[in-house]
């Protein structure tokens, strides 16, 4: 299993929008590298400010040499998919193949809604959208000259370059099974569409429920990918008290998502063998990749002491 950890790129806005500590994620990002971790990403533009996704992990590309860049997750439908395309190839480009996608349509909050407002698109056309993204790019990342009438955008014989660093282009993985609710939609998109699945807050249990549900998916569709990635986006708290980690915890997700999400399933919070124990569940469930969101804003030492106490109980 891969461990990965998401910048605090929006820890470090919160914390200062006009001057936020940008150095933190720059540190983070080297030290996952050091330690053979991958670094990822989140999305929002105005429902949870945050460092811009694309632009930031081009950088982190320039600054690190074997880490996987991902998203977890990029909401491809905020954004227009020619351009898009064209973003994702020349960071994957950068990055010699680094890049890896999680994709989503994000929360049914009040918030996103206004998000979607915010940015000119159509909040309940975002399943269609996201849809589209994946079959444009995947025609424009080609190589070959394309023409498609998308739902508002054509392309005539248009091409792009750079193109991704592989034929196959960056893997994409797919939202499915958030919070434990497996949505028969969601998992028919990833059988269709997806690479993997990239998921929060479930069980190992839940985990192991995925990946049956993934393969039967699959096989409906005449599809095979045998061990397909499955990424699960988790919180960690390494702390001698483990009632404290959890009350910091909650402290923290209330102000990174302002209410309104249930944080079921599996975190690692309080000492670091309690952490590795919590952690190693996902991995016996067939867990691929995982994504660690440290809660708080003592972000490197959070890190350090993964790296140095966790990090070691896993083989990447």
């Amino acid at each position: 299993m891969r461990l990965g950890v998401l910048l605090p790129h929006r820890g470090v806005v919160i914390q200062s929008a006009r001057r936020p500590p940008l150095e933190e994620c720059w540190a983070v990002a080297r030290m996952a590298d050091a330690a053979d971790m991958d670094v990822w990403v989140g999305d929002s533009v105005v429902a949870k400010p945050r460092l811009e996704p694309l632009t930031t992990l081009a950088y982190v590309a320039a600054i690190t040499k074997r880490a996987r860049l991902g998203t977890a997750i990029l909401l491809p439908a905020l954004r227009q998919p020619t351009v898009l395309a064209h973003a994702l190839a020349n960071i994957d480009q950068i990055s010699q193949g680094r890049l890896v996608l999680g994709l989503g349509v994000g929360w049914k909050l009040p918030a996103i809604e206004r998000e979607w407002e915010a940015c000119g698109r159509v909040h309940k056309r975002r399943v269609k959208d996201l849809e589209e993204h994946v079959v444009v790019w995947r025609k424009l990342w080609g190589g070959q000259p394309v023409t498609y009438q998308g739902s508002d955008f054509k392309l005539t014989e248009h091409t792009i370059g750079p193109l991704p660093w592989s034929d196959a282009g960056p893997p994409v993985l797919m939202t499915a099974g958030n919070r434990g609710e497996f949505i028969p939609a969601q998992i028919d998109r990833f059988a269709r569409l997806g690479d993997g699945i990239i998921t929060t807050y479930l069980t190992d249990h839940d985990c192991r429920k995925l990946r049956q549900l993934g393969d039967e998916a699959l096989a409906k569709h005449g599809r095979s990918l045998p061990n397909f990635s499955i990424c699960v986006y988790t919180t960690v708290r390494i702390a001698s008290d483990v009632a404290k980690a959890e009350a910091d915890t909650q402290k923290f997700l209330q102000e990174y998502y302002g209410g309104g999400v249930n944080y079921r399933g599996l975190m690692g919070l309080g000492p670091a063998a309690k952490v590795v124990e919590t952690l190693k569940l996902y991995e016996a469930a067939g867990v691929t990749d995982l994504c660690v969101r440290f809660a708080g804003t003592d972000q490197i030492a959070q890190l350090e002491q993964f790296i140095h106490d966790v990090a070691p109980a896993f083989d990447s």
